[in-house]
């Protein structure tokens, strides 16, 4: 049984440790926030779907360990899955990386080969720059005591589980073929015969590759946005056909190329601006994921613009639903909901409602999805959640406004006037 050490226990921390835990290893747990070890303990409600049968299946082979000397002493490898929030220039900022590293590199004089494996997004070029803090710091080599690796994971909250299972790529980067060696070994239990899915890079490619990757699929993003904006001008367009067929083009393809609003999250805008900052770095062309961006900060125009064109109402309750941005987390970075709220908070009376509890705070959040139908008299819908479709059911008393930023609603109702963005 391989002892490892995750570095981090936050959204994807967490569920990742136990994930490790199911496939035969022993993970020793640390983070800053002790809270995190009693909402382990009693197996506390999570969002995350498969974290708390995760945590009860595995609990015996995980341990919240709070001193680094035992941990590391203990392991042969450590995930480091911190935060690296973005600067104001939009380049990740590795402090907390650097916190890890200096408590790691304390101990690692006797050991040999350990893997410190960097998890957490980094900027290209950052892998590199671990290694000599860690050299000149420590008076260690980089392939003797210690190994970096960069393995970062193409997840999203709220469906982390089934992402890291069945990602179609994942990377690993490294100088050493016994960096990739060893986390071949690891994530053999994870994906049996489909382990050509790694693949194996020097660090900067695989630190770059990451950035591309989610640069590319905003790219896809904004192009369905802005095929979706042909609607607004022009009569009998059903955007969703014409994606439809661009996406059967086997040299395109259907994934993200749908209707559906800007994109957002803790990932996506933050990987595009990224991504934009170091070709500028490097003096290379960075007019593409500007040109992704810009069209990305159009969209909420464009849902204003729509409100303003169907609302009959001078003093109309507008109802947000969807606050995160995506289902199954409360998370609400760039959210289409959360950018909607701010806006018409300041105009007309605004109700929000979720299934979870939004990061922030928010004055005027209804629990209850009929009674939240009931108040209002426009409604967004911000993101593809099953449950939001109990909307078609609600007897409501009044004409409603309901505008579907993601073509998923449908209704019969009367009283109901539906508004699909990207449909004439």
């Amino acid at each position: 049984m391989n002892k490892v050490l995750c570095i981090g226990l936050g959204k994807l921390g967490l569920i990742f440790s136990f994930i490790l835990a199911s496939k035969n290893n022993f993970v020793y747990g640390y983070d800053i926030d002790k809270k995190i070890k009693r909402n382990i303990d009693k197996n506390i409600k999570n969002a995350e779907p498969k974290l708390n049968s995760l945590i009860k299946k595995n609990y015996n082979k995980f341990k919240f360990e709070e001193d680094f000397k035992t941990s590391v002493s203990n392991t042969t490898c450590s995930f480091v899955i911190v935060p690296t929030p973005s600067k104001k220039n939009k380049e990740f900022d590795n402090k907390y990386i650097y916190n890890s590293l200096n408590e790691i590199g304390k101990y690692l004089k006797n050991k040999k080969k350990y893997i410190i494996n960097i998890t957490s997004t980094v900027n290209p070029g950052s892998c590199d720059k671990f290694i000599k803090h860690l050299e000149n710091k420590f008076n260690l080599v980089h392939g003797k005591e210690f190994i970096i690796t960069y393995n970062p994971h193409l997840i999203a909250l709220g469906s982390i589980y089934n992402d890291v299972l069945n990602s179609d790529v994942v990377l690993i980067g490294s100088k050493l073929k016994y960096g990739h060696n060893f986390l071949r070994k690891i994530y053999a239990p994870l994906y049996k015969k489909k382990i050509s899915k790694l693949k194996f890079l020097n660090l900067e490619e695989a630190e770059i590759s990451k950035i591309a990757i989610n640069t590319f699929i905003t790219m896809k993003i904004s192009f369905t946005n802005t095929i979706s904006q042909i609607s607004d001008k022009i009569k009998n367009i059903n955007s969703s056909n014409i994606l439809d067929a661009v996406g059967h083009d086997t040299r395109i393809g259907k994934k993200y190329l749908s209707l559906g609003a800007l994109f957002s999250g803790p990932c996506f805008p933050r990987d595009n601006l990224n991504f934009s900052k170091y070709l500028s770095d490097k003096k290379l062309n960075s007019s593409l994921p500007k040109a992704i961006d810009n069209v990305n900060d159009v969209q909420l125009k464009r849902y204003i613009k729509a409100f303003n064109k169907f609302n009959k109402l001078k003093k109309p309750t507008v109802g947000i639903c969807g606050l995160s941005y995506k289902q199954n987390t409360n998370i609400t970075t760039r959210s289409p909901g959360i950018l909607l709220y701010n806006y018409f908070k300041k105009k007309y009376k605004t109700v929000a409602y979720d299934e979870y509890k939004p990061d922030i705070k928010i004055t005027n959040l209804e629990k209850n999805l009929n009674n939240f139908g009931k108040k209002c008299d426009v409604i967004f819908v911000c993101y593809q959640n099953s449950k939001f479709k109990k909307l078609e059911k609600i007897k409501y008393s009044k004409k409603v406004l309901i505008i579907d930023l993601w073509k998923f609603l449908n209704f019969k109702n009367k009283k109901v006037i539906l508004k699909t963005i990207g449909i004439s």
